[in-house]
């Protein structure tokens, strides 16, 4: 349940779980975050938005380093949106953020760096306000600007 993935999540891993807390945390982000769904729900159950929604609320509140792998694949566009607020406020309060995405739009827009890999190399480190979809995409086929194809 919901309120099972914030014990797993939570600080406190003693023997004893004090459920009574636990599940006035769930409710209490439950609804901080807008998650469709009760303390009491399994996270199967919820949505691919409401799932991801989950995940961050259950992140610590002080991360130095937040990884991910396809932050918003199959979110609707105000889903994806309301992750990035979140990921957005995190990077503002010191936190970054290192992630990958076939989304090459998304790269553009949120990143400040990108690392293009190519055969399990970095074959391109590119300022994010100074390329384009088009340098990148040559880039992950192996191909750079002037390249015979």
């Amino acid at each position: 349940t919901v309120t099972e993935h914030f014990v797993l999540a939570g600080d406190d891993k003693r023997f004893f779980v004090d459920w009574g807390k636990a599940r006035d945390r769930a409710i209490e982000q439950v609804d901080h975050f807008t998650i469709k769904g009760t303390e009491a729900s399994t996270a199967e159950s919820l949505s691919g938005g409401n799932q991801q929604r989950l995940l961050l609320a259950m992140l610590p509140p002080e991360l130095s380093v937040l990884l991910m792998e396809h932050p918003t694949r199959g979110l609707d566009i105000e889903s994806a949106d309301w992750v990035w607020e979140q990921l957005l406020a995190r990077r503002e309060g010191g936190t970054s953020i290192i992630f990958a995405s076939a989304d090459l739009d998304e790269l553009l827009r949120y990143s400040d760096r990108i690392l293009v890999f190519f055969s399990g190399r970095i074959i391109g480190e590119l300022d994010a306000s100074a390329t384009s979809v088009d340098e990148i995409g040559l880039l992950i086929g192996g191909r750079s600007e002037g390249a015979p194809a």
